[in-house]
């Protein structure tokens, strides 16, 4: 059995998922810098809104208006 999956999601798919809470962003590895600016920004953007969260890598430190 593999460990790790290397798949492709649209950027609409992955936020609906961390939107939704099925996934973290903290339980993705990015494979390059775009990828990680992109997943950085969207956990800025959805995991903000889920204060739930018990994940602190998804719980954000400033908030977005600190960061522009």
């Amino acid at each position: 059995m593999m460990n790790k999956l290397n798949i492709s999601l649209s950027y609409q798919q992955l936020a609906s998922l961390i939107d939704h809470g099925h996934l973290c962003a903290a339980d993705l590895q990015c494979l390059d810098k775009e990828t990680k600016q992109a997943l950085w920004q969207m956990c800025l953007i959805h995991c903000q809104q889920r204060i739930h969260c018990k994940n602190v890598v998804c719980q954000p430190q400033t908030k977005v208006s600190d960061v522009v």
